[in-house]
């Protein structure tokens, strides 16, 4: 079995598409939602469609609520996916088929926005930025795996890329072909300039504050 851990911070605009689009899957899985302290109505949506659901009182940040998530799940595969990322038809038949111990991975990406400046960028990072280890709102390995390398290392932001870093030291990372679809919001409303100097300064001075909310 697959679970599907999503982290959520008032995600109430995205969380229904993206468990559907999990739903419309043929694969055997389980969906558990982890709302990060929501103040908006994601709670009840994740209630009423997530298989699972776990709130936590005090933000922790999505490293937090992926290992939260992680410790309900049955599967013997785990898939972190961002509350803003819908999948594609067949891409849980096709991490299945890749994903073993000391393997972790992500998918392609096609922008949810069909601006040209956004399908140049992520066209760019599917083919010159993820094969260095950079995921794209997804990341998939096993359950042992996850367990062996340490879970999500305890911070606010980067979490996907120190874990898949992690595992790369020792094992293997993929890039499946079938993408998912993500949200581009962070870029409309700040810009790919805004953006940019954000992770820079991250990369020059690290805060352990927490990953400013978007809606």
């Amino acid at each position: 079995m697959i679970s599907v851990i999503i982290p959520a911070c008032n995600e109430e605009k995205y969380m229904e598409e993206t468990i559907k689009s999990i739903k419309d899957e043929m694969s055997e899985h389980e969906i558990i939602v982890v709302s990060d302290a929501s103040t908006d109505s994601t709670d009840k949506i994740a209630m009423k469609h997530a298989d699972k659901f776990l709130r936590l009182e005090k933000r922790s940040g999505p490293a937090g609520a992926k290992n939260a998530g992680a410790k309900l799940a049955k599967g013997e595969i785990l898939v972190f996916l961002d509350a803003d990322t819908r999948l594609t038809k067949g891409v849980l038949e096709e991490i299945k088929k890749v994903t073993r111990d000391n393997v972790v991975g992500t998918c392609k990406i096609i922008p949810a926005e069909k601006k040209v400046k956004h399908r140049i960028a992520m066209s760019f990072k599917n083919t010159f930025v993820c094969p260095f280890g950079v995921s794209n709102g997804i990341v998939f390995c096993t359950k042992e795996t996850f367990q062996k390398y340490g879970e999500y290392a305890a911070v606010k932001k980067q979490e996907d890329g120190f874990f898949v870093r992690k595992v790369k030291r020792e094992g293997k990372f993929v890039v499946i072909k079938r993408p998912v679809i993500s949200s581009m919001r962070r870029f409309e409303k700040l810009g790919y300039l805004g953006v940019g100097k954000y992770w820079l300064k991250e990369s020059l001075k690290p805060s352990n504050e927490d990953y400013p909310v978007i809606r």
